[in-house]
């Protein structure tokens, strides 16, 4: 070894001598042995272990590193000292070399690894790179893009890693719209670099969360480290760090914060779909289960947009993979396994199995049935449904939430959704309310399907409160297929009659049609009666469903009236409705209903000497009563409540039906689709039938 080129330098010890004072050791020197020499020491000024250790400095690294290592060695058992390093202040080590501080008494090592050291960034390197590996993380990890307004790149990490290694000398500023990513970016840079520091530790500049102050942040000054924040205040326009940024959150101010910090701004983009199916290909090890996520993911769409949010995947593929041992069964039946599974991971991390700790569920179970009821979520500015810290930034992407506007309208995945309502359903059957749910319009298939997962025996009780439901639901379909086949049969029998008995009339002479007047207008009266039956049996089942809205009801009742006057001269009419009454109703319902009303009105009256009928509405309240009332021969006591039942006339010619018997029915069945009722009023003089509308405000 050249003795003048790795003499101690003493300008070079003073300065290593501050970085241990600033690390909190204390520096001491002594004289040499050697004629004007002075050795130097470090010990530590806390901890129950304080090992002395002498120091030097080279230049460059010696050509030897064994002679060097026997020269520290030599220096160490001379002072007394419990280890000796020697520090190279410029450039790296021998190939083949790197110090084992923990193990070795004398080491040679480079100023910049002597700074991590001391200061404690390379312990906190080595415990983030042992405790993410222990955790299975970087096998794991889902690769982010990275946008740096020249082109894209597919890879951050790598790209993050190549601008470390070139030195940098101002900061990256990455911007993103979810912490999630932002976080996953970060550990895993964090942990690829250090595994390269455990490997290269003297020439290996790592990241760093260690805050930059005291004596951490010489680290940052002198290069070796590049901090990784989410602190502006901590940005500088000349350090190198790494600051990780709500691009929401400056959105509004990122003018003013470029013109703060010229660094280099880049933008992290959330993974494609098509990096979350192949990353998950590479997970599953299984062929036909990531078939059967495929497939999922192509029948749901929901199943789709919850497994691409990146804060998802992991917990996600856990999920997916405890699958495996569900028996085979329809997709539908698999994604709610899968969505079950996924949430019970993440209420147990947030609010344990504890009872009480359960009705936190609720605000989710309110919220879930707001969204179903108007579609969607108000949520104040800052405001959790759950008081979980790590609920707040995640809730838009663990739940696949995402705002609808600019009014904190939010909407929840409709699987969670789903989930959150058969948490109440469960709830409400187990407490005896099985009854009272049973009429909510629930959306089906997901919500029992979920219900069957998380109670069995709420499942169970709800399949038995909701038989005669489901049997009244098959006879009402059952109904409406034969009275459609009654009236299409109806129409075709009585248009091939009336064809017959056309050519019957042509065929036979004068006299024969004479002699048969009587039977030819039973004939067709009869037919009238079948296609009037026909007609009506038809209305009856097309109920319509239009859009309710806003009716000015004297023009409906004009408009009905026209044509039963026409029919019906002899009867006379009056009518006694405000033009600015208004009603909430759908045109062609309300139209049906008042037909119906005042043809039997104008039916009932038309043999009587004197027929009349008075319409007239009146305003009561929020609703609006609208009475039709004749002078006819009026209805019994005992025929009041059966008159609106289907094919029921109190009409009768001899000992024919006058009436096909629907006529009220339908105007009730249609009323109650529009939020209306239709009655009969006993207590006035005549026959008064009456319908009762919901009045309609404008909202100006």
């Amino acid at each position: 070894m050249n003795k003048d080129e790795h003499a101690p330098m003493v300008a070079g010890e003073e300065a290593i001598a501050g970085l241990f004072e600033a690390a909190d050791y204390e520096v001491s020197q002594a004289a040499g042995r050697e004629p004007g020499s002075v050795d130097w020491f470090a010990t530590p000024r806390k901890g129950l272990v304080r090992p002395r250790t002498y120091f030097r400095v080279w230049t460059r690294c010696p050509d030897d590193i064994d002679m060097a290592l026997a020269e520290l060695d030599d220096k160490r058992r001379a002072t007394a000292a419990e280890r000796a390093l020697g520090v190279v202040v410029e450039g790296g080590l021998q190939p083949g070399y790197t110090a084992d501080l923990r193990a070795d008494l004398c080491a040679v090592l480079t100023y910049r690894r002597l700074a991590l050291e001391v200061l404690g960034i390379a312990d906190s390197v080595r415990e983030h790179v042992l405790a993410y590996t222990a955790r299975g993380e970087p096998a794991r990890y889902l690769p982010r893009r990275i946008d740096d307004r020249e082109r894209a790149h597919p890879d951050a990490v790598g790209w993050i890693k190549e601008w470390v290694r070139s030195r940098p000398s101002s900061p990256i500023i990455l911007l993103s719209r979810h912490e999630t990513d932002r976080s996953a970016v970060v550990e895993q840079v964090i942990y690829e670099i250090g595994a390269r520091f455990l490997r290269e530790p003297d020439d290996t500049v790592v990241l760093s969360r260690q805050a930059p102050v005291g004596a951490a942040n010489l680290a940052y000054t002198h290069g070796f480290a590049v901090l990784v924040h989410e602190d502006i205040r901590h940005l500088e326009k000349h350090q190198p760090s790494l600051a990780c940024l709500d691009r929401l959150a400056i959105k509004d101010h990122e003018k003013a914060v470029h013109n703060h910090l010229p660094g280099k701004y880049v933008r992290l983009s959330t993974p494609l779909s098509i990096d979350v199916e192949c990353w998950f290909e590479s997970h599953l090890g299984s062929p036909a289960l990531n078939a059967r996520f495929l497939s999922a993911r192509e029948r749901e769409p929901e199943f789709k947009r919850l497994t691409d949010a990146s804060a998802n995947v992991q917990r996600m593929l856990d999920s997916v993979l405890d699958s495996r041992g569900v028996p085979s069964s329809g997709i539908a039946q698999w994604i709610a396994y899968v969505v079950h599974d996924y949430m019970s991971t993440i209420l147990h991390e947030a609010i344990g199995e504890e009872t009480a700790s359960m009705a936190q569920l609720v605000p989710l179970e309110e919220a879930a049935l707001t969204q179903f009821s108007l579609g969607w979520i108000s949520i104040e500015p800052g405001r959790q449904l759950v008081s979980h810290p790590a609920w707040g930034p995640l809730r838009e992407q663990i739940w696949a939430w995402y705002e609808e506007g600019s009014h904190g309208r939010f909407l929840m995945n409709t699987l969670i959704r789903d989930y959150f309502i058969a948490w109440r359903l469960a709830r409400e059957i187990l407490a005896g309310n099985v009854g009272s749910l049973s009429r909510h319009q629930f959306p089906r298939e997901y919500v029992f399907l979920f219900l069957s997962i998380l109670s069995p025996e709420a499942s169970a009780r709800f399949a038995e409160g909701r038989g005669a439901e489901v049997r009244a639901e098959i006879e009402a379909e059952v109904e409406r297929r034969l009275q459609l086949t009654l009236a299409h049969q109806l129409k075709r029998s009585v248009g091939a009659i009336l064809m017959n008995v056309r050519n019957i009339r042509e065929n036979l002479g004068t006299a024969d049609v004479a002699k048969l007047e009587y039977e030819f207008r039973r004939i067709d009266e009869e037919l009238a009666f079948q296609s009037a039956l026909a007609e009506q049996t038809g209305r009856w089942q097309e109920v319509p469903n239009d859009p309710l809205e806003g009716l000015a009801l004297h023009e409906i009742v004009v408009d009905a009236v026209a044509p039963l006057q026409q029919k019906y001269p002899d009867v006379a009419c009056a009518i006694a409705v405000s033009a600015s009454l208004s009603v909430r109703a759908n045109r062609a319902g309300l139209r049906e209903i008042l037909h119906c009303l005042m043809e039997n009105a104008f039916h009932a009256v038309a043999p009587t000497p004197t027929p009349r009928v008075s319409i007239r509405a009146v305003s009561e309240g929020d609703t609006v009563r609208l009475d039709v009332v004749d002078n006819g021969p009026g209805i019994r006591t005992e025929d009041r409540e059966r008159i609106f039942e289907p094919y029921v006339t109190t009409k009768k010619g001899g000992d024919q039906p006058l009436g096909t018997g629907l006529g009220l029915a339908i105007a009730r069945r249609y009323a109650v689709r529009l939020g209306a009722y239709v009655g009969l009023d006993p207590d006035r003089e005549g026959t008064c039938f009456f319908a009762r509308f919901v009045t309609w405000r404008d909202a100006s």
